[in-house]
């Protein structure tokens, strides 16, 4: 039963004739909006979302609060979406709640997309766990995003690093796309501005009834904040969990979040409940001899983050890397920003329409001047990269992290870098 409703749910359209928000706005009532009298974390922006919504999940989890925490892409379960203190949703809770969904007549033209559905049994669930806080985190964009279809006012909206991304929808410049995730924005709602650029801190703050911005100076009392601006300033003994110089921006825009929630929070709780958080797909280290490291950076500034903490990490070091790439999303710009710590490119189609082929994305490769292969599957990839004994990355694709988690379980050490 469970997986046919999973199998419904995915053959669904990607997009709909109607935004998400519309969408959730006339699905949401036929379901008793779940959402209401929900204390709602609302979290957008192109990179570091999932992180900072980890984060701010495990704070309050860690200091007595139920959370439910909705994330996406998942990428080998789709319950991994829906969580309650870092559980996933029961596969028995997610058919029922699912088929309940399902079930609700909608006008063709507001027809649920997967994503909205998905966002409509989270609430369901979290309503039914009776959830103490709740963070959601956007699919795309903000403005028109199914999850700023909700009634209820959040209590605060994070808006992580801005970069180019699914640009044909969201606009090609950095200010479009900055306009498109401040849409989360509502009057009277605080928001965070996590690390950007001047050109996109002007359009996130033009709109916010009221902002706190990580990059800018403190002075008050709000303990929380003073943590926020510590690790903003990079102070090692805040290390985040999770590698890359950049989490330290995650991290301070989740330590000011949390001030706004009206939680009771112990400030070591909240650090212990940060430390504790893994996040597969972010930089993890599968294997250690040879070295296998899984990413799902699949844009410019992902890889870049990418590029900058393998060289920190491993200076001087050349790698192995496996790669798949969807066709919607800047390749070039992926294999230049690797090519220079390459020594090779093992070349896949990753297990979705949307993947370039092998052939293609190989290539890509040579017409920048560097190796590539191709393999005809995730597990021949992975066999061809370890027989180099060299070490390995795989990137260019959250489908492709998935398929090698599912494939490389016996190679799995679980350490994140």
């Amino acid at each position: 039963m469970y997986a046919e409703v999973v199998k419904r749910i995915e053959s669904l359209k990607r997009f709909g004739k109607k935004s998400g928000r519309e969408v959730t706005e006339h699905l949401l009532p036929k379901l008793s909006n779940p959402d209401t009298g929900m204390k709602i974390i609302h979290i957008a922006g192109t990179n570091g979302k999932g992180s900072v919504a980890m984060y701010i999940a495990a704070a309050l989890e860690e200091n007595g609060y139920k959370t439910g925490l909705f994330t996406s892409p998942h990428l080998i379960t789709i319950r991994e979406r829906i969580q309650v203190n870092r559980k996933l949703i029961s596969e028995e809770d997610f058919t029922r709640l699912a088929e309940k969904v399902l079930s609700v007549e909608m006008p063709d033209e507001y027809a649920p997309t997967f994503f909205d559905i998905c966002l409509a049994v989270a609430l369901l669930y979290f309503k039914e766990q009776n959830c103490d806080y709740v963070v959601l985190e956007t699919g795309l964009g903000g403005r028109l995003d199914s999850t700023r279809g909700i009634s209820q006012m959040p209590l605060v909206g994070v808006i992580t690093a801005i970069g180019l991304d699914h640009t044909a929808i969201l606009g090609d410049t950095l200010e479009q796309i900055a306009a498109e995730k401040a849409g989360i924005e509502r009057d009277g709602m605080p928001v965070v501005i996590a690390h950007n650029p001047p050109e996109v801190r002007a359009v996130l703050e033009k709109n916010a009834a009221e902002y706190f911005a990580v990059d800018d100076e403190y002075s008050g009392d709000d303990e929380l904040k003073k943590l926020s601006k510590r690790a903003a300033d990079r102070d090692n003994k805040l290390a985040p969990p999770l590698l890359g110089d950049f989490q330290y921006d995650n991290e301070a825009a989740s330590l000011a979040a949390l001030s706004y929630c009206g939680a009771v929070l112990d400030l070591e709780k909240v650090l212990d409940g940060i430390r504790s958080v893994k996040w597969p797909a972010r930089i993890q280290k599968l294997k250690e001899n040879p070295l296998f490291i899984v990413d799902g950076s699949h844009n410019p500034q992902g890889v870049a983050a990418l590029t900058d903490t393998l060289k920190r990490t491993y200076p001087g070091e050349r790698f192995i890397f496996i790669m798949a790439a969807m066709a919607d999303k800047d390749a070039s710009h992926m294999i230049s920003g690797t090519k220079g710590i390459a020594e090779c490119y093992i070349c896949v189609k990753a297990d979705t329409p949307r993947s370039l082929s092998a052939e293609a994305l190989s290539d890509m490769v040579k017409a920048q001047g560097a190796c590539a292969f191709t393999a005809g599957s995730v597990s021949k990839a992975i066999k061809t990269a370890l027989s180099t004994k060299k070490p390995v990355v795989a990137f260019g694709s959250l489908y492709l992290a998935g398929e090698i988690l599912a494939e490389s379980k016996s190679l799995q050490t679980s350490d994140q870098l």
